[in-house]
């Protein structure tokens, strides 16, 4: 198909995809299942695989000081419900770290460990388990669940949270240097994947 079908083909599938998150979220509100509900709902949208062909969401290149661009594919006009593609190259690590709202991760191509944690009573934290996330998986977390991601290689994935990225300005994260819990600045510099013919 051509370039523009395929932008057409794309677009209503994830509008299909964000209207049935948001349904999801109403009817099961801010759990543990309605967040695995959501989860699965994405690995059905990366299904689609010729929609997100990887020459329109490319990775930075090696020269490049950043490690992974994010690509909004959806986000509501009050900045609820965004969805993102993230596109890494290379290596690509977080320190453990919440969200503030629900999260959604799930795989495309390559893979993206996921590691969780609790925290301990001296403010630290300890490893629960982990989770690799690859094509057909995904990973979903309530607003103060941690978790870190641990990217070798070139890996593409979707990322879905029930906020915008750059309205998340209260997440916290562990510095093992200090054993401090800290501030995340929020994310900027997000690359925009929508096309002109979706209104979210």
């Amino acid at each position: 198909m051509d370039s523009s079908e395929l932008e057409l083909q794309r677009a209503a599938a994830v509008a299909e995809a964000m209207d049935d998150i948001r349904r999801i979220e109403s009817d099961l509100g801010v759990t543990g299942a309605g967040v695995e509900a959501i989860r699965d709902r994405l690995v059905r949208l990366s299904e689609l695989r010729a929609l997100f062909p990887a020459d329109q969401f490319l990775a930075p290149a090696s020269e490049d000081a950043k490690s992974s661009y994010l690509y909004r594919l959806a986000q509501d006009a009050d900045d609820r419900f965004a969805l993102y593609l993230q596109s890494s190259a290379g290596q690509v690590t977080t320190p453990a770290h919440n969200h503030t709202t629900w999260a959604v991760v799930v795989g495309f191509e390559g893979q993206e460990l996921n590691k969780f944690y609790t925290r301990t009573t001296d403010g630290g934290i300890e490893k629960t388990h982990e989770h690799l996330v690859e094509y057909g998986t995904g990973v979903a977390m309530l607003p103060d669940d941690l978790h870190s991601i641990h990217i070798d290689g070139s890996a593409l994935n979707f990322h879905c949270y029930g906020l915008a990225l750059e309205r998340l300005e209260s997440r916290e994260y562990h510095s093992p240097t200090t054993n401090e819990w800290k501030i995340f600045s929020s994310v900027s510099g997000i690359r925009e994947g929508r096309t002109n013919l979706q209104n979210c």
